[in-house]
C-alpha cells in the first residue's frame, strides 16, 4: 500500500509540474516591463530624420517614465529599404521611415498615388493636403489591408532637378536629357511625359555617372543634393517641385492596435510632435542649402507659374493611366486632398 501511495504521489507531482511548464507566459508589457520601440531607417545619423527619432525616446521618458525604450538604427544597419518594410510585418523592427515609394511598393498602386507628379505643387500645398485635407487619413485607408499603419510623415523635401548640363524650364529643355530616377513605373511615366529620357540607376553609380556625363541630371531633394555636394559636379539646380515624396513613419497595424490605449496615445502624440519638428527644421534648412549652392558657384533657378502650369498639363496622361489602374473613386479621393 505504501508503494502504491508513493507512486500516486509521484504522478500527482509530475502532472502538477507539467501544468506549470505549459502555462503561457504573461506578455511583458502587462508585467510592467518597458515597450521597446526599435526604429530602422537608411538615412545618415546626421540628418534631421535621425535626430528627431532619437528625440522621441526623450519625449516618451518624460511623458511616460519607464514605459518605453527607444532604439534608433541609421544608415541601413537593420537592412535596406525593402528589408525594413518587410521587418515591420515580421516584427523584427517596430517602426521605420523611408521614401513613400518604398512603402507603396508593398502596399499597392492606390497608395502609390501619393507620389503623383504635381499632386501638391508646393510644400505648403503638401502640408495642407496631408494634414488638413485628409491625405494622411487616405493613405492609411489604402495601406491598412496590407497590415501597415502610418502615424505621421516626415518631410524629405520637395523633389527638384540638379544637372551637369543646364536648367530645365520646359519639356523642350528636357528633351533627350537622361534623368536618373529610382526604378518604378510611376517615375518612368512621369519623366517620359515631362519630355526627358528616364534612366533608372542604383544610387551608388550616380556620382560617377554625373561626373562622366553618363546621365545629365538627377531627380531628388535639396537635402540630398547638399549632403552629397552634388552641386560641385552638377552646378545647375532647377526648383521644379515636381513631387512631394514624403517619408511615412510606419508601424504594423496589428502591433499598434495591440497596445494599451494609454500607451498608444502617448506614443502617437510623441511621433506627431517628432514629425512636426523635423518638418519645420528640414524646411528651414532648404533655404540654407540654396544659399550654399549659390555661394559655391552653382546657379539655382525657379520655374515661373506659367512654366509650372505647362508641366502640370504635360503629366495629365500619367493621371489618366493611374486612374485606369486604381479606379475613379480612389483617384478622386486623392484629388480632393488638394488645397
Amino acid at each position: 500500500m505504501k508503494k502504491i501511495l508513493a507512486l500516486l504521489l509521484s504522478l500527482v507531482m509530475i502532472v502538477s509540474l507539467s501544468g506549470c511548464a505549459q502555462k503561457p507566459a504573461t506578455p511583458a508589457t502587462q508585467e510592467g516591463e518597458p515597450i521597446n520601440i526599435m526604429i530602422g531607417h537608411t538615412d545618415s545619423s546626421s540628418r534631421s530624420t535621425h535626430k528627431w527619432a532619437v528625440w522621441l525616446g526623450e519625449y516618451l521618458e518624460e511623458n511616460a517614465p519607464g514605459r518605453f525604450t527607444v532604439e534608433v538604427h541609421s544608415d541601413g544597419a537593420l537592412g535596406d529599404s525593402p528589408d525594413l518594410v518587410a521587418g515591420i510585418k515580421l516584427g523584427t523592427i517596430t517602426m521605420m521611415f523611408d521614401l513613400s515609394s518604398v512603402v507603396t511598393a508593398a502596399t499597392g498602386e492606390a497608395s502609390g498615388c501619393i507620389d503623383l507628379p504635381y499632386l501638391y505643387p508646393t510644400y505648403e500645398d503638401w502640408v495642407e493636403g496631408t494634414f488638413e485635407k485628409g491625405g494622411l487619413d487616405l493613405f492609411n485607408e489604402l495601406i491598412k489591408d496590407q497590415g501597415y499603419y502610418c502615424i505621421d510623415m516626415y518631410y524629405n523635401g520637395m523633389r527638384h532637378l540638379i544637372s551637369s548640363a543646364k536648367h530645365y524650364h520646359n519639356s523642350d529643355d528636357l528633351h533627350g536629357q537622361k534623368v536618373r530616377i529610382a526604378q518604378n513605373e510611376l517615375n518612368v511615366e512621369m519623366w517620359k511625359a515631362m519630355g526627358a529620357n528616364p534612366t533608372p540607376m542604383a544610387w551608388g553609380e550616380v556620382i560617377t555617372s554625373l561626373s562622366q556625363n553618363t546621365i545629365n541630371a538627377l531627380d531628388h531633394s535639396l537635402g540630398v543634393f547638399n549632403d552629397f555636394s552634388l552641386h560641385e559636379i552638377a552646378p545647375y539646380v532647377t526648383l521644379t517641385n515636381h513631387a512631394s515624396s514624403p517619408f511615412p513613419i510606419i508601424t504594423s497595424l496589428e502591433w499598434i492596435e495591440s497596445l494599451d490605449p494609454a500607451d498608444r496615445e502617448v506614443l502617437e502624440a510623441g511621433v506627431r510632435e517628432m514629425a512636426r519638428q523635423q518638418r519645420d527644421e528640414e524646411r528651414a534648412k532648404e533655404a540654407e542649402y540654396i544659399e550654399r549652392f549659390r555661394s559655391e558657384n552653382a546657379t539655382v533657378e525657379e520655374l515661373t507659374p506659367e512654366e509650372v502650369a505647362a508641366f502640370i498639363e504635360s503629366v495629365q496622361p500619367v493621371y489618366d493611366l493611374w486612374r485606369q489602374k486604381v479606379g475613379d473613386e480612389v483617384m478622386d479621393k486623392w484629388l480632393n486632398t488638394r488645397p
